[in-house]
């Protein structure tokens, strides 16, 4: 396998890994709406903050809490892991980007059989 398959094969893993990083922030937005629907439905409030609201807390406003804070974390660490993944994927894309552009740079080499015969054809027009 070539240098540049390899650059290859490791942006095509770090799209998939931020397709699921995505997916990552869709499941943090599932809890984080679950835990306020729950909150709210008991309480009749969102109760973002309970020790400044002074609320009793029971169990059902307790998976409502816990759920929304995963919720906010879960969102956090998707995006952490959206631009990580993004940030590999343009490194990889550049490096094959230089790769490709050295490769067109390569002078094209001559033999001493093109030489000679560059020179023959000169002598013979002269």
């Amino acid at each position: 396998m070539s240098y540049e398959d390899w650059q290859y094969r490791q942006a095509e893993k770090n799209a998939h890994n931020e397709i699921l990083a995505f997916l990552v922030i869709i499941l943090g937005m599932n809890l984080l709406v679950g835990g306020l629907i729950i909150t709210i439905f008991i309480t009749g409030e969102p109760i973002l903050f309970p020790f400044i609201t002074q609320h009793f807390i029971n169990l059902p406003i307790a998976v409502g809490l816990i759920l929304t804070d995963a919720g906010f974390s879960i969102i956090f660490a998707g995006f952490a892991l959206v631009i990580h993944y993004d940030r590999q994927r343009s490194w990889h894309l550049r490096e094959i980007e230089k790769s490709a552009s050295r490769k067109n740079w390569k002078v094209a080499i001559k033999t001493a059989d093109d030489i000679l015969q560059k020179i023959d054809e000169e002598q013979k027009k002269s």
